[in-house]
């Protein structure tokens, strides 16, 4: 183990003075001066992080990636751009990455610096970017290929959570007469969050008969979340707006379904390298 130690010692020091970005960004010269200290806020990859702080491309630096950032913001403005703005995106993923692993910018500054980013096909990609994983086939098809035993387990709670999950398992049975798969996903997701001891509303906080204003002031009461609009007080599934917010501002809207915000929304934890949400 010691031997294996000063092993591991020796290759990040040659890694660093090499200049490799996932070893120098943990360097003592630049972390602050209140956090000087080697274990300190060390910056590590998350779970199935494949490309977590990687190099810029050949030939390309610091400031010739920050004026393709720069033409980023007016390709965003125009139409039909779109294969443009996805090759500079793709360009640019070693610039922005850094901007995240050593930045500390709110996601509303970080959306005013790379307004490209947040849309649903750029999170999707800058998502397979950092993990080689297809974001939203993934996770449906992991929680489709659960449901069953998930819904077997949840069948067998008794007490206060029982009761809890009865409306959802209520909507699981109803649903498999119609075989709407969004609405059995939504279900199934709110009764894992029941059956994991937590409230569902803190995961999709949902209104009904609320103003705009009013809507922003409670989103800001949490971190981070799903917000399902149903102005009407229609049938579950079918909302008016179902949309992403961190930091109480909304960053993604128009999602369409409640499970594809969820799978989105774990890709904007990724891509904005949240540690908790």
């Amino acid at each position: 183990m010691i031997s294996l130690k000063y092993k591991m010692a020796n290759y990040r020091t040659k890694m660093r003075n090499l200049g490799c970005p996932e070893v120098t960004v943990n360097a003592l010269k630049n972390k602050s001066s209140d956090e000087c200290i080697p274990a300190k806020n060390v910056k590590k990859p998350k779970k199935a992080e494949v490309n977590y702080c990687p190099s810029h491309p050949a030939g390309e630096t610091d400031e010739s990636l920050e004026n393709l950032r720069l033409e980023l913001l007016n390709d965003v403005r125009q139409r039909s751009n779109a294969p443009c703005v996805k090759q500079k995106m793709s360009k640019t993923f070693s610039y922005r990455r850094k901007e995240v692993v050593q930045g500390n910018l709110s996601a509303g500054e970080f959306k005013a610096r790379w307004p490209a980013l947040f849309h649903i096909d750029e999170i999707h990609a800058e998502f397979q970017r950092i993990t080689t994983i297809p974001l939203e086939t993934a996770f449906m098809a992991q929680l489709d290929s659960h449901l069953p035993q998930l819904t077997s387990v949840f069948q067998k709670k008794g007490g206060v959570v029982g009761q809890k999950l009865a409306k959802h398992l209520a909507i699981l049975q109803k649903v498999n007469a119609t075989s709407d798969v969004n609405l059995k996903r939504e279900a199934i997701l709110k009764a894992l969050c029941i059956h994991l001891g937590e409230d569902d509303g803190h995961l999709i906080r949902e209104y009904m008969d609320i103003g705009g204003d009013d809507i922003t002031r409670d989103l800001q009461k949490s971190t981070m979340g799903v917000y399902v609009i149903n102005k009407d007080g229609g049938e579950p599934g079918h909302y008016d707006d179902v949309g992403i917010f961190v930091e109480g501002l909304i960053i993604l809207d128009n999602i369409g379904s409640v499970a594809r915000a969820c799978a989105i929304m774990l890709g904007v934890i990724y891509t904005l390298n949240m540690a908790k949400s």
